[in-house]
C-alpha cells in the first residue's frame, strides 16, 4: 500500500522526492501504540523507504496529509467497486472517520479491507502514467494474438501527475534491485517495478497467519502486463510477500517474455 501513500503525498507536495525520513530505528510512537518496522532504520530517503517497505516511514510521510490521506486512498479506487464485468465485486472498506493511530496503520495498508482487482487496479495508475482505468474482462486472443476486448478501455481519472508516476515507478524498480524487499522478483534483461506485501490475517478480534503477496508491472518504462500473487497463510516457512510471493510473480513473468504476448 505505501506506493500510493507516497505517490499522494508527492502529488500533493507533503514531501519532496530527495527529503529524508527519520524512521527511529524501527519503533514509533503514535498516540501511545507502537508502530515497528521489520528491520530497524534511520534516516531514509522516500525512495528508500518505499525499497526496504518501512512502516515508520510511510507513516511519517502519509500522517503529513492529515484527512487528506483518505481521499488519496479512495482516489485511487479503493472503497468503491471498480466496474468490472464480473459479478459480486466487494467495495472494499475504507474508514470514513479515524483517529490519529487509524490514520498512521492505513499508511501501510492496515485499517482497510481492499479487493486484488482494486489493488492491481490502483498498480495500474502508476504504471499508465497516472490514469486510473475502469478494468475489464478479456473475451479471447485472435488469430493476430491481439486482446478481443469484452468492452473497451475507459479512463476514469487522472490521479497523480505523469511525473509523479514516473518517480514513483523508478522507486518500484529499486525494490526488486539487490537489497530491496523484492530482489527475488528481478528478471534478467527486464526492468520489472513492483512492491512487497505482508499482512497479518484477522481472525476474532485478532490476527493468525499472513496473507503474502508481490505486485508488479514490466517492462517498467513501458508497461505491458501487471501481475498481482497472492498467498493465503503461506506454510512454507517464511511469509513474507517477497520470500514467498515474488518467486511466483518471477515465473509468470518468464512465460510472459517467453511467449511473447502482445
Amino acid at each position: 500500500f505505501k506506493p500510493f501513500v507516497v505517490a499522494w503525498a508527492l502529488a500533493r507536495g507533503a514531501v519532496h522526492p530527495e527529503e529524508r525520513i527519520w524512521c527511529e530505528d524501527g519503533r514509533y510512537r503514535v498516540a501511545g501504540k507502537t508502530i515497528r518496522d521489520v528491520h530497524s532504520h534511520g534516516w531514509l530517503t522516500v525512495r528508500e523507504v518505499i525499497k526496504y517497505s518501512s512502516n515508520i516511514g510511510a507513516c511519517k510521510i502519509g500522517m503529513r496529509l492529515g484527512k487528506g490521506l483518505l481521499r488519496g486512498v479512495r482516489a485511487f479506487g479503493f472503497g468503491s467497486r471498480t466496474g468490472i464485468d464480473l459479478p459480486g465485486e466487494s467495495p472494499g472498506r475504507v474508514p470514513r472517520r479515524v483517529g490519529p493511530v487509524e490514520l498512521a496503520t492505513i499508511c501501510y495498508g492496515q485499517g482497510i479491507s481492499v479487493t486484488a482487482i482494486q489493488l492491481v487496479r490502483a498498480l495500474c495508475a502508476i504504471a499508465n502514467g497516472g490514469l486510473l482505468m475502469r478494468p475489464y474482462v478479456v473475451s479471447a486472443v485472435g488469430r493476430a494474438g491481439r486482446w478481443q476486448e469484452a468492452a473497451g478501455p475507459h479512463v476514469v481519472r487522472r490521479v497523480i501527475p505523469r511525473w509523479v508516476a514516473r518517480l514513483v515507478t523508478s522507486f518500484l524498480e529499486e525494490v526488486v534491485e539487490e537489497g530491496g524487499t523484492g530482489r527475488r522478483a528481478h528478471l534478467e534483461g527486464c526492468r520489472v517495478a513492483g512492491k512487497t506485501g505482508t499482512a497479518q490475517r484477522p481472525w476474532r478480534g485478532a490476527y493468525r497467519g499472513y496473507v503474502s503477496s508481490f505486485m508488479g508491472f514490466l517492462p517498467a518504462q513501458r508497461p505491458r502486463l501487471a501481475i498481482l500473487v497472492v498467498i493465503d497463510d503461506p506454510r512454507a516457512g517464511s511469509y513474507y510477500g517477497g520470500e514467498t510471493a515474488a518467486p511466483v510473480f518471477r515465473e509468470i513473468a518468464r512465460w510472459f517474455l517467453k511467449h511473447r504476448l502482445p
